[in-house]
């Protein structure tokens, strides 16, 4: 039997109103239920609010400190914890992840060794290009091997992150930057989903139905109906979270709370289906668009 890799989450988070969201603890419960977590949060938050994380099981290290270096500013200070306190090398993988996404909506653990048993050495769910930004994984979850994590231009790479307030300039160095200083010292790399013109906030769908368990929380609009959302989530408290967290950031888009339990197909395509809502509504839907009937159960 294959033994069970050892993973090490840095997680990135950061919030405006100074506080941890329950789509932010559920997303780290779910890591922490396949590695171990360094928690890093760009607030000063109120007393208290920490400890939302910290009795999270696996997790190692919670800090939360205005330091203004944004994402890839947290990722440094959890890894400078985790080689400081000599845990770093105890792992496998490495993975850097943060709280601009909705999810995991489904098993992540089994995404995640997908993509460890791929023979690459930088992976992360998606990997995009544009006219101003060359191939390279997004880093809002891209994960490295033990042979890229300790290698000498890494700890480089990572120790000299400073503040840069232009976004564009900030994803060249640093995003698409760290891409490729891996790539040049000739490891290789995969996502879940090639993406371009950053898909993976303009086209959420097709990120879903890409076999991706998460949808970026600047995309959620555009699916127009959490409908769409509702055949690739398992967990019915990850949906109150995220409808939760978009009434908190005045997110507008329709919400539907009703929930595909079956559906019929001719020749591959959904012709009748039918959603529920708890805990006693209906709808049937023909062609997965078009509602048709709706059914209210008595008692």
């Amino acid at each position: 039997m294959m033994k069970p890799k050892k993973r090490l989450f840095l997680f990135a988070s950061f919030d405006q109103d100074n506080i941890i969201d329950d789509t932010v603890i559920y997303y780290v419960t779910k890591l922490s239920e396949i590695g171990d977590v360094v928690f890093v949060m760009d607030n000063d938050l109120p007393k208290g609010e920490i400890e939302k994380i910290t009795n999270i099981p696996n997790v190692l290290y919670a800090n939360a400190t205005r330091h203004g270096e944004y994402d890839f500013g947290s990722y440094k200070r959890g890894y400078l914890w985790a080689k400081e306190n000599d845990v770093l090398e105890k792992y496998d993988w490495v993975y850097f992840v943060n709280d601009s996404v909705y999810g995991p909506l489904y098993d992540l653990g089994l995404v995640i060794c997908n993509l460890e048993s791929s023979g690459k050495d930088l992976i992360g769910m998606t990997s995009n290009y544009d006219k101003n930004t060359p191939w390279h994984i997004q880093s809002w979850f891209i994960g490295f091997s033990k042979k890229v994590f300790t290698e000498s231009f890494f700890n480089k790479f990572i120790k000299n992150i400073t503040h840069i307030a232009n976004k564009t300039a900030l994803i060249m160095k640093y995003e698409a930057g760290l891409s490729w200083l891996i790539i040049r010292h000739g490891f290789s790399a995969c996502a879940v989903l090639d993406t371009e013109n950053n898909n993976v906030y303009e086209e959420p769908r097709s990120v879903l139905i890409g076999g991706v368990p998460f949808v970026k929380k600047g995309a959620i609009s555009k699916l127009r109906k959490l409908y769409f959302l509702y055949p690739h989530i398992e967990d019915d408290i990850l949906l109150d979270y995220i409808i939760a967290h978009m009434q908190r950031y005045n997110i507008k888009m329709v919400k539907d709370s009703f929930r595909d339990i079956y559906e019929f197909r001719l020749f591959g395509i959904p012709v009748f289906s039918i959603s529920a809502k708890k805990p006693k509504y209906y709808k049937i839907y023909l062609f997965k668009r078009i509602p048709i009937m709706k059914i209210v159960k008595k008692g």
